[in-house]
Order: structure tokens, then sequence, then C-alpha cells
């Protein structure tokens, strides 16, 4: 299905200014257009550009791209970010789609130049950010009730400040919703997998003649994880350089580098041989007790994750009436909770240097003899160097302070598989609220007073990681 947009461009950037606590002008023109006796004053009505975008219908002297609601039912979105996705000079960000390096939240990124350097409102106004950068988390925007999404993709540092580099978005919701709406989605991928279930109950009524409107809207998302594994396209790793399998250096059963025996009676490592000889540059594999010559890639692949596991919970209420003609009082609160699980490979050691002594009771013949047959040399091969009667000496040494006591260190790289694969589970929460009255002053001057509270709380759980 396809989202349908509206761009609209021109020579003039005509936009709205409407700031906390200040008063707006409005300011209006009449220009008269005498060609003909009996043709009528048109009025004009120029909107001073700021930091909302309350028309984009106007021309403008950037581009907006307009995504109404039905465009978004059409498309059965989940979430806001995948609104996004498809409008021009959106790159898409970090999303369900994202899995290493995926921190809990979605971001949007205009124009590819950081995901940082733009700005999120929400009715035209600010709500809590989800990090220290002040960028604002769009699972926490609640899309049953979105009417349109105004995206400015154009710099707009002269007008909105520092933080529009890159552009707005702005989300507008609906002010006159009255009724029920129950909205129930599930979807599943052509494999059967990846069950995305939605659900959103939105009740809202106007009262007093019209005057004023209250609406709550409650929500539930849930989705599963989908397997790289679960692809045959996808299986294995492809290296995007050479074109051939690609995997990890580490591997089941281990791999071991540059083993290196200790200087007796010191700390100090012989650096100037490769005890584990010369093929496969020096690097072995253990595989039933024993050092071999050949090694395998870990593939970590099937560990992976095309979709990452989702749930959320969101309520949104809003409400506002009109005091009087000239004054109008409105409120705005929002809350949601939102837990994202990233899934990689098991975790293990990396290449670490591990210092093992030749005694070890866990240490099986087969290798320990390896290790001491990798030591022996011909005199002045390289000094020191182990004689096969310290290396039979040394495997029945009784501590460190015995003079047969021998250390060998290596370079140990294996994948923990028996641990489980590493994950990260990071649950966020945020509350926003608003209040506020606006009105107008005279025919040409408004103004909106407002004061607004927010918090934003993100916490994450690391399980299955090894040091």
């Amino acid at each position: 299905m396809k989202t349908t947009k509206k761009t609209l461009s021109g020579a003039t950037c005509l936009q709205s200014l409407a700031v906390a606590g200040t008063a707006v002008a409005m300011l209006t023109s009449t220009a008269a257009f005498a060609q003909d006796a009996d043709e009528d004053t048109a009025d004009q009505t120029i909107v001073v550009t700021g930091s909302l975008i309350r028309n984009p219908n106007l021309e403008q002297a950037n581009p907006v791209n307009v995504t109404t609601s039905d465009a978004i039912e059409l498309k059965q979105s989940n979430t806001a970010e995948e609104v996004l996705r498809e409008v021009p000079g959106i790159v898409p960000n970090i999303g369900t789609a994202v899995n290493n390096g995926n921190g809990g939240s979605s971001y949007v990124d205009l124009r590819g130049l950081g995901s940082n350097r733009n700005i999120v409102l929400l009715d035209g106004n600010r709500i809590v950010p989800a990090d220290l950068q002040g960028r604002v988390d769009l699972n926490n925007i609640p899309l049953a009730l979105v009417s349109r999404v105004d995206a400015l993709t154009g710099a707009a540092v002269t007008t909105y400040g520092a933080d529009a580099i890159t552009g707005v978005v702005n989300f507008v919701t609906k002010k006159d919703f009255a009724g029920i709406d129950l909205s129930l989605g599930e979807q599943i991928t052509q494999q059967g997998d990846g069950n995305y279930m939605r659900a959103d109950l939105t009740i809202g009524a106007n009262f007093d003649d019209g005057r004023g409107n209250a609406v709550l809207s409650v929500g539930y998302q849930e989705s599963d994880p989908v397997y790289q594994g679960d692809r045959d396209f996808s299986v294995f790793g492809i290296d995007s350089y050479t074109g051939t399998l690609g995997g990890s250096g580490t591997g089941v059963p281990a791999r071991i580098t540059g083993t290196r025996p200790l200087i007796a009676g010191t700390s100090t490592p012989n650096t100037t041989i490769d005890p584990l000889g010369t093929g496969n540059g020096g690097t072995r594999q253990l595989l039933n007790g024993a050092a071999v010559s050949t090694y395998q890639f870990f593939n970590f692949n099937p560990y992976n994750i095309f979709q990452t596991p989702f749930k959320r919970y969101n309520i949104f209420a809003q409400a506002n009436y009109e005091v009087s003609d000239a004054v109008e009082v409105y409120t705005r609160g929002l809350f949601s909770k939102n837990t994202i699980d990233t899934i990689i490979a098991p975790s293990g050691s990396f290449g670490g240097a591990v210092t093992m002594n030749l005694n070890n009771p866990y240490m099986p013949a087969t290798l320990r003899n390896q290790f001491c047959a990798f030591n022996i040399g011909a005199a002045g091969t390289y000094t020191p160097r182990f004689t096969p009667a310290e290396c039979a000496a040394a495997a029945t040494a009784t501590g460190p302070t015995d003079p047969n006591y021998r250390t060998v260190t290596f370079n140990l790289s294996r994948r923990a598989v028996e641990v489980g694969p590493r994950i990260s589970n990071y649950t966020s929460t945020v509350f926003d609220y608003r209040v506020g009255a606006r009105g107008a002053i005279t025919s040409s001057i408004d103004w909106d007073l407002s004061a607004s509270y927010g918090e934003s709380d993100k916490v994450q759980a690391i399980k299955n990681r090894l040091g």
C-alpha cells in the first residue's frame, strides 16, 4: 500500500508564530486591486513565521510534506517512525528494523544529517525529550489521534533557531473528535512470523453547544521478533566487499592465537616466537582437547533479528473550552511506556589474553603436550625454551613456587553459546502535561500563554553478557 502525500512549495515562507508566554502578532494586510470599480477588495492574511507549522496549505519557501490521517490508516502504520519513512527528505533512522545499535527509541532524521538536528512538535509544541541530546522518541506520538503530519524538510535555522538545521516535523492531533472509535489490527509477514498487534480505543465528545471538546485515547501494541536465521537469504553473512561468506573471528570450539611461554620465574613473556607453528598464521582451533591447524569463523547471523520485539502502553487526553469569544483554555496529557528488546549473537572471549599453567587439572593432556611440543626447539632458536624434560616436569608442578612451574599465554576467541544470545532490554517511560490559555486581543493580535511539565525515564537491562 502506498502512502498519499502532498508537497506544497512556493516563493514565500508563510507560517505562524505561537510562543508560550508571549503575545504573537498576526499581521493582516489588505491589498486593494483597483482594476475595476465593481471589483471587491481582496483580503490576504500574512502569517508570521515562527515555532509552529500552523497552516501548511499556504505557499512555502521550503516544501512542506503533508501526510494525512487517511494515508496513515491506509498504510496501517503502527508507529510515527513508519509514517515518516516514505516522506521525501527523511532518511530512515533508529526504528523497529534496527537491531544492533537500537537504544530503545525511534527518531526522525531529516536529510540524513542526524537525528539531533531537527525539531519534533506535537500540536506545535515541544514535548519532553527522550535523551540528553534533546531528541523526541517517536514511539510516544499518539498515532490514533493524529490528524496530519507536517514535515518541513528544508533548513529553517533563521526561523526556528539552531535546533532546526534540517527542518521541523509537527504532528497535529484532532481537536474536535466526537464519538467512539475502536481500531484493531494484526499483521504478519509472508512467512507467517513477525506478528504485530495494535489496538486503540478513542472516546471524545463536544459539550456546551460545541464550545468545548474532550478526548481520551488509550492504546496497546506488541510485535514479535523476526530472526535472520529464518530467511534463506540471511542465514549466512556475506561480505559486501569480497562477496564471500563472512563471520566473526570467534568460533565454537575456541580459537587460540600466538601462545607465548613466560620466562621462568618472571612475568615477562617471550614474544619472539610463535609456538603454535607457522600453519594458518599461528592460529589454531581447539577441537576434542587438541589444537588443530584449521579453524572456522562463527556465523552470528541466525541470532540477529530483522524486527525487534516491542511492547507499548500509551494514554493521551486533551480538552479545550471557549470561556468567551476572546479566551480559550486548553490542556493536554500524555503517558507512554515502551519496552524494546535488541537481540544479538552470544557473547564470549574476543581475542582476550589468557595465561594458563601447564599443571592445570582442566587442561587436556593432548593440549598440554602440544603446548610443550610447540615450545621445544633447537638450541639457539630462541631463548628461553621449554625442553622435553621441563614440559614433563611442568605437568606435575605443585604451584608457582615450584621451580618446574610453567605457564603459556595465548589469545582466546570463543563464543559462549551455552549462555545464549545477548539481550538488551530498554524500558522507556514518558509523561508530558501542558495547560494554557489563548485568545485574541484585537483582530490582528493573538496571545497564547501555557506551561508544561514532563518527565522521561529510560532503564536498560543487559542479559547474557560476559565481562
